[in-house]
């Protein structure tokens, strides 16, 4: 369940959506988890649900972690939260388009499914919240 939390909050987070709700996320997802552990929950989740082959996996890793290091870099700026968001939405971006070299079409449309999916229960999820308040 927490690899599924993290893997979501990650690709939501990439994808802007709702500020003050990321922002909740993103805090919460930079502090409680290394740029290793969470480029690890993601490989497994793609791993998972992109049947990635053992020749993808450890590029996948690779690539994981290098993006991982570049969110927790970007998070840690003293920019201005909109700022910070703006720049991790590049970062996903440019992370979107080096996945298109390693999978192969059918995963990678997997991948955008899946991420939209995701970020269609985050929007769900805050509008919940937001009723509640």
């Amino acid at each position: 369940m927490k690899t599924v939390f993290l893997t979501v909050s990650i690709l939501y987070l990439t994808s802007f959506g709702n500020l003050i709700h990321a922002q909740e996320k993103l805090e919460s997802l930079m502090n409680e988890s290394t740029p290793e552990e969470r480029a690890q929950l993601q490989t497994d989740y793609m791993k998972e649900n992109l049947a990635l082959t053992p020749e993808q996996e450890p590029k996948i890793h690779d690539l994981n972690l290098k993006y991982a290091k570049k969110m927790q870099d970007a998070y840690n700026t003293t920019d201005r939260r909109f700022q910070k968001l703006k720049k991790m939405k590049s970062i996903g971006d440019d992370k979107d388009q080096e996945l298109k070299s390693v999978l192969n079409p059918d995963q990678y449309a997997t991948y955008e499914k899946n991420k939209e999916l995701m970020k269609e229960k985050m929007r769900a999820r805050a509008k919940e919240r937001r009723k509640e308040r």
